[in-house]
């Protein structure tokens, strides 16, 4: 690895090797560059892949991985809503909800103001992704 300066983003599709990649670009930039492991983020698509990465890195490099930001997107940017949302209007106790909660609350919403869920589908207020066509 060669001497950095500035922000790097390696991005590494399905089967793009991101084992090698993850053995060779985060130990350098803590042993070899001085980069302090706090200042490294490690984005997944899913909690498995982020714990992978937090096992093999402290195998590396043992102990950085207390400092480290790993976890899937929505982890990380919940994180830094809870940090900086206030500047946005955002409560760092905020919560979120998934389909069931979202579908549960707005259930319990049509009991308290009587009205009939077979009227008016409750699944038509809740913001879940589409079914897709077929199921």
């Amino acid at each position: 690895m060669q001497a950095i300066k500035g922000p790097v983003l390696i991005l590494a599709g399905p089967a793009a090797a991101k084992p090698v990649s993850l053995r060779s670009a985060s130990p350098n930039l803590v042993k070899e560059i001085g980069i302090r492991p706090r200042r490294i983020n490690r984005v997944t698509f899913t909690n498995k892949a982020a714990k992978e990465m937090v096992e093999r890195l402290d195998k590396l490099v043992p102990g950085s991985v207390k400092e480290l930001t790993v976890g899937t997107f929505h982890s990380i940017c919940a994180k830094i809503l809870r940090i900086d949302g206030k500047a946005i209007g955002i409560e760092p106790e905020f919560v979120i909800y998934d389909g069931d909660d979202q579908m549960a609350i707005i259930k319990r919403c049509f009991q308290e103001l009587n009205l009939d869920p077979n009227s008016i589908r409750p699944r038509l207020w809740c913001r879940r992704s589409p079914t897709p066509k077929g199921k």
